[in-house]
């Protein structure tokens, strides 16, 4: 009798090991896959006089991997139109609450939630013979959904120290994060490979003993 009831709960146990394990997952792929998410490419919304084709980024963007972003700014331009925007501008309603004179020279930085960032720290401007002053970051998304990156903009004015910069909004950047299975199995894939592997060698050490205690 009680090899009887031993002998269905040694194959029922993995089975709803594994279902609890694996299930989940599955169920959240499926549900993606068939309802599917409102996508759309990244959108730009500048916060300074600048046209949105100085940031360049792919169209489509998945989770864990890798992107480049870069901002190709004349700086002395746009340090030139927000001094005139600044001076123009009735007290309290400057624009990001500039104030005084902004200088050619600048610092910029990416900013977001979810997302691994190289460089993390505001990079400084490197000056050259370019007309442009060209920036760039490695972006990792981390999970999948809608989020915004910010790119930041660390000025120079009349008002400012080096030590304590004005930090405005360049601008935010809308996109949508694909699912990305096979890297996601790649990162972390092993959490369900080792249960998985335990409970098939427990199954199959139970099957061994059974096997042997039927020859005999």
């Amino acid at each position: 009798m009680m090899y009887k009831k031993d002998a269905p709960f040694s194959m029922v146990f993995p089975a709803l090991i594994a279902i609890v394990l694996v299930v989940p997952f599955v169920m959240n792929f499926l549900a993606h896959a068939w309802l599917g998410e409102k996508r759309f490419p990244p959108l730009v919304m500048m916060k300074l006089p600048a046209d949105s084709s100085i940031i360049t980024l792919p169209q489509e963007i998945k989770q864990f991997k890798p992107f480049e972003v870069t901002l190709r700014l004349d700086t002395k331009a746009l340090a030139l139109r927000i001094s005139d925007v600044v001076r123009k501008s009735l007290p309290g309603t400057e624009l990001q609450n500039i104030h005084g004179e902004v200088f050619p020279e600048m610092r910029a930085g990416i900013m977001g939630d979810t997302f691994s960032i190289d460089p993390p720290e505001p990079q400084i401007q490197l000056f050259s013979g370019e007309k442009e002053t060209h920036w760039s970051w490695i972006v990792t998304p981390e999970k999948e959904g809608h989020y915004a990156l910010s790119l930041k903009l660390y000025l120079q004015t009349t008002e400012t120290t080096r030590e304590h910069p004005q930090i405005v909004d360049l601008a935010e950047i809308q996109l949508f994060v694909k699912k990305n299975s096979e890297a996601w199995m790649r990162t972390y894939g092993i959490w369900y490979a080792v249960p998985m592997a335990l409970i098939a060698g427990w199954w199959w050490k139970k099957y061994r003993i059974k096997k042997r205690n039927r020859d005999f």
